[in-house]
């Protein structure tokens, strides 16, 4: 819903001055009264809602907020609401009152100073994926932005400028980062690292001597020829890192090939009852390829710092290589893991031994005693004989592991020296003292401010460097600190989009800025700078062109993640994550990873192929690894690569209402609940999202003893007069939802008093305001269908929230509506629909 009270407000004591005063037609306040008033006056108040001041002034300064909500109920056809001895207006009734209300709102809000865009700063994910662009470093391995406050949000949006902050502390934060960063791109005094080949044994990895009976989490084998690994989970607390690495890591920074000779053993031909042994040995033993940054990141109280590289999925009883690359920092510690293992238990070990291997179980006192007890004749000398015979339980264990046969480290492999960043930032050079400050401030600045910049700006940073120096500071911290300092100016840090013409035009520099921030998340390229200094950027055809470019460089990935997270409210996704014992898959099968990669590869894909908008309703495909595909109930998807898959009716998935990433971000990890679900339809996909509830109206829920299901709760609080008219516009939408649990994982019943077991069946069944009814989550689809320019409408307004940092004001909707009315003709899909916002008006304005 298109918000502009405040500024409407203010509008109304414009406009009581204006000599062309705008008024409302009668026939608004006439309709009101005719076919609003039996439930929306003093007396009854429905949805806590009374048109009588507005019919008392219907030009007044409260009629504004009771004008917009008519017509967004209008809009979604929910009012008058279509029952017994509810008058109905006629269809071309309805038509003229929406026109007028609409022609007035929009007359009156352009009377206003325009609604423009906050000066608004970098979000914490562009500020990362810009010093990637802008210094050549690795935020993504590498963070330095651990220590920054969480971004404010609006509605799931970072980029809203009237939402952000900057405090005191947070700039401190950035000089301190930007330091860091530029510690990474520079090497001054520094020789280019030798490349070195460390091979690691298996005994790097034992802990040490396996003694009688006991169970190891890695079991070297007796010629010390492999070591077996049977632990290990995602968030692993037992790391498995070479000793040689401990306390140390790598030397220096750079690329770095890590090779690896492992097989699976144990998962096929373990010979144990599958039942007794407890693991699900339905996915191929994955081996996962980590970096820790430093090595406090290896320790067991944390799992902060540590990087995926890459995960394997290993052969079984067949020996093979695995190697994969990737850029460390200096003291980053390599390390390997059964990713998708039993955790660090070692209990299915023990119980297959005490079950399997009886001889290689210590008899203890305790053991002995029991064993004379049941009448077995048992000597001390046999005792002895035996305890000595007994080799470590590992040795014998059979179950599901790792063999690790070897592992090389091989690095730094970049050839460059010094490397391309620093020659970008200083030249050729590796003394400090030869390095022309001036040249190299301005160069920065002209990058960093994303605009051309004239010496005079910088001229007192340029001073404060040399100054540094001749007070005695080294050449290479003063140059650090002017770089700090560009790098943490309100030119680096904000999009400069400021301008004191009315409802200015962006020019060409800063619709650069707008359009890479929009669609890569970061600054703009030497080719997208080289257009806005052309002066053509702002040309239709240039434009059009710019963007077909940036859509297919990878850069564009920073949309398709971004945004969806924003818009979709994937924010919320492992904020409240499940328990491990009632949802064991959502860790140990990493779930929440692969969930959100469905969602920006659906996302991806539909831009990508120009496909349309609702698709994102019905689309009868999605994107799988095994792990979801397992989780959605397919059997015939394998790997951990993401593949297009089709989806068939059966498993009640179409479109992004069937995504588990959706599904687990509306519940709170334990239960689900149809209000949440509804509002996040409403608001994330219709874009008419409900009033809050009323300020007099106890949080507390009503009495809902004898209640069996969430839909007699919610009955029952639906008998609470104040709260029964928003409920019955939010509650339908999520009854539909009700057949998924807290993980998106599909259901036909709810859990039993709260626990495993079948409680009562799920109800999907819901009925619309309007009298719209639906059976289950297909009829809901359709009904959001039926409504298909909301969703048009809304996704138009949220990607114009994301990319212009600012909420649509009223004076944009007629503009928004014809782009949405535009992305819905035949032969329209995504990708026309983000060009359509990229040369509107709004985009292109302050």
């Amino acid at each position: 819903m298109i918000r502009c009270f405040f500024a409407l407000c203010l509008l109304a004591t414009v406009s009581a001055f204006a000599e062309d005063t705008i008024l409302l037609s009668p026939s608004v306040p006439e309709f009101v009264e005719s076919y609003c008033l039996e439930c929306h006056d003093d007396l009854t108040t429905k949805g806590d809602r009374d048109f009588l001041p507005f019919l008392d002034d219907p030009n007044g300064m409260d009629s504004f907020l009771a004008l917009e909500e008519i017509l967004d109920s209008l809009n979604l056809g929910e009012m008058p609401p279509e029952k017994d001895g509810v008058t109905q207006p006629s269809d071309d009734e309805k038509r003229a009152v929406i026109r007028e209300i609409t022609r007035y709102l929009t007359a009156e809000a352009a009377s206003l100073a325009p609604n423009e865009t906050v000066l608004r700063r970098l979000t914490r994910y562009e500020y990362n994926n810009t010093m990637r662009d802008l210094l050549g470093v690795h935020p993504d391995v590498y963070d330095a932005t651990t220590a920054f406050p969480v971004d404010e949000t609006k509605h799931g949006f970072a980029t809203v400028g009237e939402t952000q902050v900057l405090s005191e502390y947070q700039m401190g934060l950035y000089l301190e980062s930007a330091r860091n960063y530029l510690d990474q791109a520079l090497v001054f005094g520094q020789e280019k690292p030798e490349v070195k080949r460390l091979e690691i044994k298996p005994t790097e990895f034992s802990s040490g001597p396996v003694y009688r009976g006991a169970v190891a989490y890695r079991a070297l084998a007796e010629d010390a020829s492999y070591v077996d690994i049977g632990h290990g989970a995602p968030d692993d607390r037992r790391p498995n890192v070479p000793k040689s690495m401990q306390g140390r890591g790598v030397s220096a920074a750079g690329t770095y090939r890590i090779t690896i000779k492992a097989e699976a053993k144990g998962r096929l031909d373990h010979g144990y009852d599958p039942e007794l042994l407890g693991i699900d040995l339905k996915q191929p033993i994955k081996m996962g390829v980590w970096f820790g940054d430093n090595y406090r990141a290896l320790e067991k109280s944390t799992t902060r710092g540590r990087n995926i590289i890459e995960v394997f999925e290993l052969k079984d009883n067949e020996v093979g290589t695995y190697s994969v690359e990737a850029w460390m920092p200096k003291g980053g510690v390599p390390f390997i893991n059964w990713i998708n293992g039993p955790g660090a238990s070692k209990r299915h070990v023990r119980v297959m031994i005490e079950n399997y291997h009886p001889e290689s179980t210590i008899w203890t006192p305790t053991r002995v005693d029991e064993m004379r007890e049941q009448g077995i004749e048992i000597t001390d000398e046999v005792v002895e004989k035996h305890n000595a015979s007994v080799v470590p339980a590992s040795y014998v264990f059979r179950g599901p592991r790792i063999r690790l046969y070897d592992m090389v480290i091989e690095g730094p492999l970049d050839e460059e020296w010094p490397p391309a960043n620093h020659r970008e930032l200083v030249g050729d050079t590796l003394q400090p003292h030869k390095v022309d400050i001036s040249a190299a401030m301005l160069k920065l600045a002209n990058r960093a401010y994303r605009r051309p910049v004239e010496m005079e700006e910088i001229a007192h940073i340029v001073k404060y460097v040399e100054d540094s120096i001749e007070a005695g500071e080294n050449h290479k911290n003063a140059m650090k600190s002017g770089f700090s300092a560009i790098l943490s100016s309100p030119h680096f840090l904000f999009l400069n989009e400021g301008n004191t013409d009315r409802r200015p035009r962006l020019d060409d520099y800063q619709l650069a800025s707008r359009l890479s921030y929009f669609l890569w998340s970061s600054m703009p390229d030497e080719e997208l700078l080289a257009a806005a200094a052309s002066g053509e950027l702002s040309s239709p055809t240039e434009l059009s062109a710019q963007v077909d470019r940036m859509l297919a460089d990878p850069k564009a990935h920073a949309l398709a993640k971004n945004f969806t997270t924003a818009w979709l409210r994937l924010d919320k996704l492992g904020l409240m994550p499940p328990g491990t014992k009632q949802f064991p898959t959502y860790l140990g099968r990493r779930l929440e990873d692969a969930m959100r990669t469905e969602t920006k590869m659906l996302f991806s894909h539909i831009l990508e192929e120009n496909r349309p908008i609702t698709e994102f309703i019905e689309a009868d495909y999605t994107f799988l690894n095994d792990s979801l595909g397992e989780h959605y109930g397919f059997t015939d998807v394998e790997g951990e690569h993401f593949r297009k898959v089709a989806m068939p009716a059966e498993m009640r998935r179409n479109g992004i209402l069937g995504h588990a990433s959706v599904l687990t971000a509306s519940a709170n990890g334990v239960e689900t609940s149809p209000v949440v679900r509804g509002i996040w339809v409403l608001e994330s996909v219709l874009g008419t999202p409900p009033s809050p509830p009323p300020p007099d109206v106890d949080p507390i829920e009503p009495d809902t003893r004898g209640t069996t299901t969430i839909r007699e709760e919610l009955a029952k609080h639906r008998e609470v007069a104040a709260c029964n008219d928003c409920h019955a516009k939010i509650d339908p939408w999520g009854f539909a939802l009700e057949i998924y649990d807290p993980i998106g994982g599909l259901r036909t019943h709810y859990p039993k008093d709260g626990r495993a077991g079948r409680g009562p069946e799920i109800d999907t069944s819901g009925e619309l305001v309007n009298g719209d009814s639906f059976e289950n989550e297909v009829g809901l689809k359709d009904m959001i269908l039926e409504r298909k320019h909301l969703v048009s409408r809304s996704l138009t307004e949220k990607l114009l929230t994301y990319g212009t940092g600012r909420e649509p004001g009223f004076l944009d909707r007629e503009e928004i509506e014809k782009i949405a009315t535009v992305s819905l003709e035949e032969g329209k899909g995504l990708h026309d629909l983000v060009h359509e916002v990229v040369t509107s008006r709004i985009f292109r304005s302050r």
